[in-house]
């Protein structure tokens, strides 16, 4: 199910019943993983292409999101200028474990470039000190104090994900 929401950043692609009845896409083996699971497995292949091309990528992806082949996916509605990148990116999410197969998938429908990202990095780059907040900073412009307040916010959203045991798995929209 393509999952468009006004406001948010991303367009989703999960599956029905994770918006209808809560399902967890975050698992492997139809088991939900723990936080220490998710931090040692849990990655996404990315891909990218303007928005329309995403958008026609989503639809292909969908059937196999259904069927829970391919965990979920999820792409920008709008390049992010702070990054200064020349294109939209879409997180193909999935478990280590089954990296190859959804790969396999993905170069069927096309996608040449290979590149693997675990969400331990993401996080990391997202931390005060990490690579993609410390550029989102720069290029706001903040002052001093406006960009320690973005560092303590950062730091106080990563620790209340990981507070409570399936506080991560809350939601599309995290």
């Amino acid at each position: 199910m393509i999952v468009d929401r006004d406001g948010s950043h991303f367009i989703f692609v999960v599956p029905w019943d994770h918006v209808y009845r809560h399902y967890n896409y975050i698992n492997y083996n139809g088991k939900q993983l723990t936080n220490k699971e998710y931090l040692e497995y849990w990655g996404k292949w990315i891909v990218f292409g303007t928005r329309e091309e995403l958008e026609d990528f989503a639809k292909e992806l969908d059937p196999f999101v259904e069927n829970k082949t391919i965990p979920a996916a999820k792409f920008d509605r709008d390049i992010i200028p702070e990054f200064h990148l020349r294109t939209c990116v879409m997180c193909v999410y999935c478990d280590v474990r089954q990296r190859d197969d959804v790969w396999e998938i993905l170069s069927r429908l096309g996608v040449e470039d290979k590149a693997w990202v675990f969400e331990r990095e993401t996080m990391a780059r997202w931390l005060p000190g990490g690579h993609l907040l410390e550029k989102w900073i720069e290029s706001r412009g903040l002052s001093p104090e406006e960009a320690e307040k973005v560092r303590e916010g950062s730091q106080e959203r990563f620790r209340k994900m990981f507070e409570n045991e399936h506080a991560i798995f809350r939601g599309v929209d995290q």
